[in-house]
């Protein structure tokens, strides 16, 4: 009984024990083939990336600067960092190479406070001979942004106007544009106002070649109908009507009659054979003007009357021949009218 029970006891333990390393080894057969995966892939996997920060603790809006280094495992090429606009809770600022080795610089911005954590980095690489787009990641990173102080018993300030940028060239291109249209308009301008003024300057230097006689006619005229001696205005009467005559000799003889005396225009006229018909009108004329302007004479009405009589008669005595071509035309037109 006791041999049996022993035996049956032996026979027990061997089953028991046998169970045992069964389930042991079903129980361990998991963790093993996690450990030789692992194993297998870190020996398979080509590049390694180390992501750091330094500091660790930021402010909200600090630009959070991110050290990225890669290793080489294997050959391959065409490593570039994959980033879109944004990385996690994160903008992305700008992404940079930072030496001639696998190094790059991942800037990074946020308006988030309190502890987040930097998501891995992505790049993208292909080993020589596969054209397969592989993708390797860096470690995660944990850092803190903290609020801006804020002082509960400071006072209210206003927000602070933005800061001007630094004027470039470019920025002056429209005002040099817009100066030089301004300068080009004044110019045209300063030229057509000039062009204009000497048009208008030859213009009024063109004066129509009246005759001297009709001049002088048409100044009588005029004066007959001002009236001055009927109005008082003996001495101005005589002093018009003789210069009248004055400029008239100054046209006609070119002698420079406003400036000479009576008698020396007379000795000026005296060898002028046209002067001759009219001569003791002449004298008569200037006579009675010396009397009333200089020996205060008061001539009788008639009198006023002869002396623009005399003047229509010496002017019309000294008329000049008419040039035989005006002539001929003048005779051509009249019988052409008859």
């Amino acid at each position: 009984m006791v041999d049996g029970g022993s035996s049956m006891a032996s026979r027990v333990e061997t089953n028991g024990g046998k169970g045992g390393a069964r389930q042991f080894r079903t129980a361990a057969s998991p963790w093993l083939l996690l450990f030789i995966v692992c194993a297998f892939s870190a020996d398979a996997q080509p590049l390694r990336f180390t992501a750091r920060v330094d500091p660790k603790q930021y402010r909200i809006g600090d630009w959070i600067d991110v050290q990225v280094n890669g290793v080489v495992e294997a050959a391959v090429d065409s490593i570039r960092p994959a980033l879109q606009d944004s990385l996690g809770p994160y903008e992305v600022i700008t992404v940079q190479r930072s030496g001639p080795d696998l190094a790059w610089l991942v800037r990074l911005s946020t308006t988030d406070s309190g502890s987040a954590v930097i998501p891995p980095i992505p790049f993208t690489y292909r080993i020589k001979g596969d054209t397969t787009l592989r993708t390797a990641y860096t470690n995660s990173l944990t850092v803190s942004v903290g609020g801006l102080p804020i002082n509960p018993e400071g006072e209210i300030k206003d927000i602070k106007p933005p800061l001007s940028a630094p004027w470039k060239f470019e920025d002056f291109v429209p005002y040099l544009i817009g100066l030089v249209v301004i300068v080009a308009a004044g110019a045209g301008y300063y030229l057509y106002r000039r062009r204009r003024r000497k048009q208008f300057d030859l213009l009024a230097g063109v004066q129509p070649d009246i005759p001297p006689h009709r001049e002088a006619l048409t100044a009588l005229r005029i004066l007959e109908d001002k009236k001055l001696w009927q109005q008082g205005k003996v001495k101005e009467y005589y002093s018009e009507v003789t210069e009248i005559i004055r400029r008239f000799f100054e046209r006609r003889w070119n002698i420079i009659a406003l400036e000479l005396t009576s008698q020396e225009i007379l000795q000026r006229l005296q060898p002028i054979p046209d002067t001759r018909p009219v001569w003791t009108p002449m004298q008569s004329f200037f006579l009675t003007a010396d009397l009333v302007k200089f020996a205060k004479y008061q001539p009788a009405p008639a009198d006023h009357e002869q002396e623009l009589r005399w003047a229509y008669e010496i002017v019309r005595a000294m008329v000049p021949p008419e040039p035989v071509v005006a002539q001929a035309a003048r005779q051509e037109a009249t019988a052409d009218v008859r």
